[in-house]
């Protein structure tokens, strides 16, 4: 994929995932959730594996004329980069099948405690905006997850 393309489309994935908060829940997953929907975008496990929602990332990406086997490593490289966390294997979700009930996630043990300016429930805008810069924040996530 063209270097160029790829900065396009997490500048998108920005965009439209830019109201949705980042949950560190009391397993130590890391949830993208939009809380006032109660949907979930994205899952990554303490282990690695990343879940995404197939409904979501399957109609974003024909935007860019996208099939799964070509934008599943995209999402994955873009979770990276946010969290600069590595992503050792992906996991689609077509259901619900492999993952939390958000309510459940929402009323876990993990409470917006803030460790350095940073909450365990933060949304996506202050980790892109963080003047410190997303490799700073990845080690305050560390801190929050640790």
């Amino acid at each position: 994929m063209h270097e160029r393309l790829k900065r396009i489309i997490f500048k998108k994935l920005d965009q439209d995932l830019g109201h949705a908060e980042i949950i560190v829940d009391d397993n130590k997953s890391i949830w993208f959730i939009d809380r006032a929907n109660k949907y979930w975008y994205l899952e990554l496990r303490s282990s690695g594996t990343l879940w995404w929602r197939y409904t979501f990332f399957n109609d974003f990406f024909p935007l860019f004329g996208m099939v799964r086997e070509e934008y599943e490593p995209v999402i994955a490289e873009w979770v990276e980069e946010v969290l600069k966390r590595g992503v050792y294997s992906t996991q689609c979700n077509v259901g619900l099948q492999g993952s939390r009930p958000v309510e459940e996630v929402l009323e876990s043990k993990a409470s917006p405690t803030t460790v350095d300016n940073l909450s365990a429930v933060v949304t996506m805008k202050k980790v892109l905006s963080l003047k410190a810069g997303v490799r700073e924040c990845k080690m305050k996530i560390k801190k929050i997850i640790s």
